[in-house]
């Protein structure tokens, strides 16, 4: 039996690999894909989500999502490359058209008709927690959320906190303490599997034009990548480990512990307190993702992508 599955996520050039991945996998019944604003603005996420799904040959509804964090001021992603992928405006890419309902609008209805739906969440968690604010029955039909987002070590945007939460603290605090059954793979474990060039190879093997696209893609990300100060890291394969997790959770191992967000720091404003210590008093909240196996996701990655139709795209 397949998951039914919806991804909300900022595209991104690894977000819309994600896509085409959940489109193709075989134990995914990919529902929707409803996009938020994170790593571009709303209208740029919703335009690349498009255009992800079109090259999945796939017809489920894209919607536009939530433009603005709950509280604090907006923030995108800077470092972008401007000569190929998803980072500008693709307008000369095919895309699907847009459904009109809005991305919070859809996770309830979908939640709504759809008991047992896994969210797979790979940006700012705005939509979901305003679709759990505005509808709190929802919560009752989602077996699982499951979130890129978050470290338990050093910050990606600031020197405490990883970028998805740094968008929109507050609506990760609401969706950590939901009490939903919450799965969470920090930035600390997809690090570890890394985009090479081997991978792309791979993936562009077939030659079709969702291939061609996804290591196009694979090929950006590396472009923007930025070491720190110990020393040349691998360039990271984040958004697709979050579906492939989701699919098949033996891919990685898991720890359930307390996990908070927070909200008051003056230096610490975002980060996530994942408790692997053991020290909270509270109860554990999460099962998180410590450790990845960077081959079989890699496998995993690459016979999802081969399901495509393979004339998706054209």
């Amino acid at each position: 039996m397949t998951i039914p599955l919806l991804y909300d996520c900022d595209p991104g050039n690894d977000t819309a690999v994600a896509i085409m991945a959940a489109a193709g996998h075989p134990e995914i019944d990919l529902l929707a894909v409803t996009t938020v604003a994170g790593h571009s603005p709303a209208e740029q996420s919703a335009h690349n989500a498009a255009i992800a799904v079109h090259h999945a040959g796939s017809a489920v509804p894209v919607t536009r999502g939530s433009e603005k964090p709950l509280v604090r001021d907006q923030v995108l992603a800077g470092i972008v490359d401007l000569e190929r992928g998803l980072d500008r405006f693709r307008d000369d890419l095919p895309a699907v058209e847009l459904d009109s309902r809005h991305s919070v609008d859809l996770i309830v209805e979908t939640a709504r008709e759809h008991p047992g739906l896994v969210v797979v969440a790979s940006g700012p968690l705005t939509n979901i927690a305003s679709a759990l604010r505005k509808d709190p029955g929802v919560a009752g039909n989602i077996a699982r959320v499951v979130t890129l987002s978050g470290a338990w070590g050093l910050g990606g945007k600031t020197a405490a906190a990883e970028f998805n939460v740094w968008c929109d603290p507050e609506a990760a605090s609401v969706v950590y303490g939901s009490g939903l059954p919450l799965t969470v793979l920090p930035t600390d474990a997809t690090t570890t599997v890394p985009i090479d060039d081997p991978l792309i190879s791979r993936v562009a093997e077939p030659g079709t034009a969702s291939a061609v696209l996804s290591a196009e893609l694979l090929s950006s990300l590396k472009t923007t990548h930025r070491t720190g100060v110990f020393g040349p890291t691998p360039v990271p394969l984040h958004d697709p480990c979050a579906v492939l997790y989701a699919a098949d959770p033996s891919l990685g191992q898991s720890v359930t512990v307390r996990a908070d967000v927070e909200l008051a720091g003056r230096y610490t404003y975002g980060r996530t307190v994942i408790d692997l210590g053991g020290k909270s008093s509270e109860e554990p909240n999460a099962d998180v993702v410590i450790r990845l196996d960077a081959a079989r996701v890699h496998d995993a990655l690459v016979d999802a992508l081969r399901r495509l139709p393979a004339r998706a795209g054209v």
